[in-house]
């Protein structure tokens, strides 16, 4: 019978963890979780499994990666991150919504990226366009992050 866990059992790096360890055995324990991941001892991974301390973004990117849940950088960009607190975590929705959004969002960017090349086809940014292209900018850094978001959740709808 395998041990249970408590505190740590609503922690997102632990569910997380918990969640890879049905793929590779060795997520069962902080011990083998340590050593695969390569970067963390166990001490701390049991800190930030216990909310004791967070992981640097680094190791919360390594973690994503070996437990194969992207949706664990949204998390902390949106919780935890001091420069990400205005990302926002995807809603829970049917992967035909997402889809639906996705393709928006593609719309939009396609759109943004169809203004810019007008601005820069005449080889020639006037004031006026030299104003509009840091709102370019934004819609593009905006776009590109629900984007990212989208494709995190369809990535994660596939693990079911």
């Amino acid at each position: 019978m395998g041990r249970q866990v408590t505190k740590a059992g609503t922690n997102r790096y632990c569910q997380a963890r918990l969640e890879a360890a049905k793929y590779n055995e060795r997520f069962a324990s902080r011990a083998g979780a340590a050593e695969e991941l390569g970067c963390v001892t166990e001490d701390s991974l049991k800190k930030y499994e216990l909310g004791i301390t967070n992981p640097p973004n680094d190791v919360v990117a390594l973690m994503a990666d070996a437990y194969g849940a992207p949706e664990l950088v949204l998390w902390y960009c949106a919780h935890e991150c001091p420069l990400g607190k205005n990302f926002r975590e995807m809603p829970e929705m049917p992967a035909e919504r997402t889809v639906l959004r996705l393709s928006n969002k593609m719309s939009q960017l396609e759109a943004a990226t169809k203004e810019i090349a007008e601005i820069l086809d005449d080889g020639i940014v006037d004031d006026a366009e030299r104003e509009r292209i840091p709102e370019l900018i934004k819609e593009f850094l905006e776009t590109k992050q629900r984007l990212d978001e989208m494709l995190a959740k369809i990535e994660s709808l596939t693990k079911n």
